[in-house]
């Protein structure tokens, strides 16, 4: 009975796909484009206000993070709708991607087990036992990380529709830039919590030690996760997942007083570490992009704290700045030459 209800759901799901003829990956670029410029550009705000010479550091980053996000809308305008919206497969990616937020939600929030951990529990059984899927759940999975404070669990269960929605929408954009998940992820929170009505948590304030530590971890996450996912060949989710698992576990026990904000930036830089190798060329660029990834976090923290996939979008900006600075200096490299 259950497939046989499934089966009649594909079915209506597919007869849909006639009905729209929109450029979808515009779509998809636009929605992931507007949370990404809109938390980098308050960060970037924060920052001008706590420390006008990290600011202007920043600045450069910033505007090849503009840079990739033209190449990739210039893509998207003329791209074909590849991935169908309403198929069997996309239905299986929606469903999967609203399961992963609810699991993990429960996880986390019912069981007890804390975000960090209960979304690195979520990949790994994906990457393990259903590597078809493995990525929509672990997307799904960084909804699911979302404080109970901001949403309970029947808001978690609007908000996984649209994080379904949301991940189908945006299959054809931005590939290979890790943290895309993330911001997908943001997205239905975002939207979710504005139509039900909820606010946002208040954000945390770091000392410099503590800003220094953050940003330490964050490259170490970020390179693990790379060296684990590229050069040992385990691929992106398991090696995110795997090390959200080992960072959440260990961390608040070898570091009782801040283990779990530790915890927290080191497995949201292994988003930066699930990059390709065509996106961000090897560990020197993924360290750097873990640096960003600290230094957005800090200076992020009073903006959507308790939204789950805040992490991803801030590994999402981070991967894109430094995927553009690869794209430079190989144009740069190519005029030397001539």
């Amino acid at each position: 009975m259950p497939s046989t209800l499934l089966r009649k759901w594909v079915r209506i799901w597919a007869s849909f796909d006639a009905l729209f003829f929109m450029n979808r990956p515009l779509l998809g670029y636009l929605i992931l484009t507007v949370f990404t410029v809109v938390l980098v550009g308050l960060t970037a705000w924060n920052a001008w206000h706590e420390n006008i010479i990290l600011s202007i550091a920043f600045f450069p980053f910033v505007a090849l993070l503009v840079y990739v996000l033209r190449r990739v809308y210039l893509e998207a305008r003329g791209a074909r709708n590849a991935y169908p919206l309403f198929s069997k497969r996309s239905f299986y990616d929606f469903l999967s991607t609203a399961l992963g937020a609810v699991f993990t939600y429960i996880i986390s929030v019912h069981a007890g087990a804390g975000a960090v951990v209960a979304s690195g529990i979520a990949g790994v059984v994906a990457a393990l036992f259903a590597r078809p899927y493995a990525v929509p759940i672990f997307c799904g999975s960084f909804l699911g990380m979302s404080s109970s404070e901001y949403l309970q669990m029947e808001h978690m269960l609007v908000a996984s529709v649209i994080v379904g929605i949301v991940f189908v929408l945006t299959k054809d954009v931005f590939n290979g830039y890790g943290g895309k998940l993330g911001t997908i992820a943001l997205s239905a929170a975002v939207i979710g919590g504005v139509l039900l009505g909820r606010d946002f948590l208040e954000g945390a304030a770091y000392s410099n030690f503590e800003a220094l530590a953050l940003i330490v971890f964050s490259i170490l996450g970020a390179v693990v996760t790379f060296v684990i996912s590229v050069r040992y060949h385990k691929g992106p989710v398991f090696a995110s997942g795997i090390v959200g698992v080992a960072s959440g576990l260990a961390l608040p026990f070898l570091i009782p007083d801040f283990g779990v904000e530790l915890a927290v930036v080191a497995f949201g830089a292994s988003f930066v570490g699930m990059s390709s190798k065509k996106r961000l060329l090897d560990e020197r660029y993924i360290a750097v992009a873990g640096l960003l990834f600290g230094f957005i976090f800090v200076f992020s923290a009073p903006y959507f704290d308790g939204a789950g996939g805040k992490l991803g979008t801030i590994a999402f900006a981070s991967s894109m700045m430094m995927g553009g600075m690869s794209v430079v200096l190989k144009r740069v490299k190519k005029l030397s030459w001539k």
